[in-house]
């Protein structure tokens, strides 16, 4: 019998760590409509280039380019800060992928002091040193342009640059100033330092604990557009531990987490659903949002919906349906997946295969299955199973399974 659907809990700062930090580069500025300046249709384009919401119509990098620069490139700029035509130029050239000509555009900005510019460069150098094995050193550039933008009143520098405090990257670990350059940042309006600094109040980092505060610059957050940040208030009202607990408050955060993109609010929605959690149970509500957080590259949520199958749960039963589902957040690393994976097998007679994921599922942690391995042990040859944990111990995360 397969492991039970899990549900994915947890806050933490969204953009913690390096790889994380390099999805979350982003301009911020208000969106316009058709009469927007350049300036505010610029940091509309870059918002929705690295994918984050924003309020506004969609964005047409062509129009935006026909419209500021159709026969003399400058015009529409007057009304903008200076530097911000530089700014666009270097974007248009970024997003077509020459990158050499958006950084000269970029600094060709710096006598009128650009922080769109200035942030740019620092994303740059942070993408650049990662790709070219060269972290240390895209980190020190980096954080030599977030200073820069920070000291000149840009609300993105000065969360980015409170990161490399927060993180210790290039510069001593110092929560304290982290917070500060965070606090500046989340009262200029900067979505992703109110998240941070939610984070800080909720862990007692750096400042007293304080979960009033934390949760009202998640909910600031979450409006701006961070969906993680609606998530974490999912999580409080879902655990009761610093809250009482309201699983209808969870559900609440939880679905607009959910429709904001994040995977963990998907899986968590979808386990509320599937369990009637504080909402009516709805079997096909819960698979939706399962389906949603695999599309969104959480195979995770691949271990609920297997069960789900397994066990004829709002579908029919199906043990070939269920065995996908299964495999696929086992190949991903998933312990629970892989011990079910070895109950759907032995299931269907295959009993190799349910060696091969028992034997990987001890390995992983999930001792409980390991009375299964006495039960094949006179099922198959010693030779077959030697040969099999063999492949199991060779066997790499995200690498297909041997067919057997």
């Amino acid at each position: 019998m397969p492991g039970g659907s899990l549900r994915l809990k947890g806050g933490e700062n969204s953009c913690s760590v390096l790889a994380v930090w390099l999805l979350c580069l982003s301009f911020i500025g208000p969106a316009g409509a058709s009469t927007a300046s350049c300036g505010q249709l610029l940091e509309a384009a870059f918002l929705e280039h690295w994918g984050l919401p924003w309020e506004g119509q969609a964005v047409d990098l062509g129009a935006i380019t026909a419209r500021c620069a159709e026969d003399d490139v400058s015009a529409g700029f007057e009304n903008d800060p200076p530097g911000t035509l530089m700014a666009f130029i270097g974007f248009s050239e970024f997003v077509k992928g020459r990158v050499s000509a958006a950084v000269k555009a970029w600094q060709a900005g710096m006598p009128d002091a650009n922080t769109l510019s200035m942030v740019a460069l620092g994303d740059v150098a942070l993408r650049e040193g990662a790709a070219e094995g060269r972290i240390d050193d895209g980190l020190k550039k980096a954080h030599a342009w977030y200073r820069r933008a920070a000291e000149a009143g840009s609300p993105l520098g000065m969360s980015k640059l409170a990161w490399f405090y927060d993180e210790g990257y290039h510069v001593k670990r110092d929560p304290a100033r982290a917070l500060a350059w965070y606090m500046r940042a989340a009262e200029a309006g900067e979505p992703t330092a109110m998240h941070n600094l939610g984070y800080f109040f909720e862990a007692g980092k750096a400042v007293a604990k304080d979960i009033e505060t934390a949760m009202r610059w998640y909910e600031w957050a979450g409006k701006a557009g961070v969906s993680a940040s609606y998530h974490n208030l999912g999580v409080l009202y879902d655990e009761g531990l610093e809250v009482p607990e309201d699983d209808g408050k969870a559900v609440h955060y939880y679905r607009l987490a959910a429709y904001g993109g994040h995977p963990e609010a998907m899986v968590n929605l979808g386990w509320m659903y599937r369990h009637g959690a504080g909402v009516e149970r709805d079997y096909g509500e819960a698979i939706h949002w399962y389906e949603k957080a695999i599309d969104a590259g959480y195979d995770e949520a691949a271990t609920n919906l297997g069960v789900m199958y397994y066990e004829g749960v709002g579908v029919e039963k199906d043990l070939e349906a269920a065995l996908r589902y299964f495999l696929l957040a086992a190949t991903a690393g998933r312990p629970e997946a892989m011990a079910n994976a070895s109950s759907a097998y032995m299931d269907l007679g295959a009993y190799r295969a349910a060696y091969f994921w028992t034997v990987l599922a001890t390995m992983n942690g999930m001792g409980q299955v390991a009375f299964r391995l006495v039960e094949l042990q006179a099922l198959l040859p010693d030779a077959i199973m030697a040969e099999t944990e063999a492949l199991a111990a060779a066997w790499t995360l995200g690498s297909p399974p041997p067919e057997f």
